[in-house]
């Protein structure tokens, strides 16, 4: 049985400042159209110094996929009179979630069947 302190965090200050750092500037260079890029490269380094009960976490998120979407909701908003931008946060958390995985957790659960 695994024990909740097998969780941890093992990115630096260092890093995250550099990965940030590049973020906003592919974002401020392109005018914004980087930024679900700048997005998912932060949601992968997270993922990449991320462990959840021993295992890592791994995100599978395409910047063009989170772009379409973005695009898509900004339209549905303006079709709605900004009514679906209350919408948009939970939609890009539940797109968030979708593409983040634990490592190695369905085989051992498919190993216990």
């Amino acid at each position: 049985m695994r024990h909740h302190n097998d969780s941890y965090f093992t990115g630096t200050l260092l890093e995250y400042l550099g990965m940030m750092l590049v973020s906003f500037l592919a974002g401020f260079f392109t005018l914004g159209l980087a930024t679900p890029w700048a997005f998912c490269h932060r949601e992968r380094w997270v993922a990449r110094h991320t462990y959840i009960e021993g295992r890592q976490l791994h995100f599978v998120g395409k910047s063009f996929d989170l772009w379409l979407l973005l695009l898509k909701w900004t339209l549905f908003s303006v079709l709605t009179l900004g009514l679906y931008s209350f919408v948009v946060p939970i939609r890009f958390q539940q797109w968030r979630i979708k593409n983040t995985y634990v490592y190695g957790y369905w085989d051992e659960y498919y190993a216990t069947e």
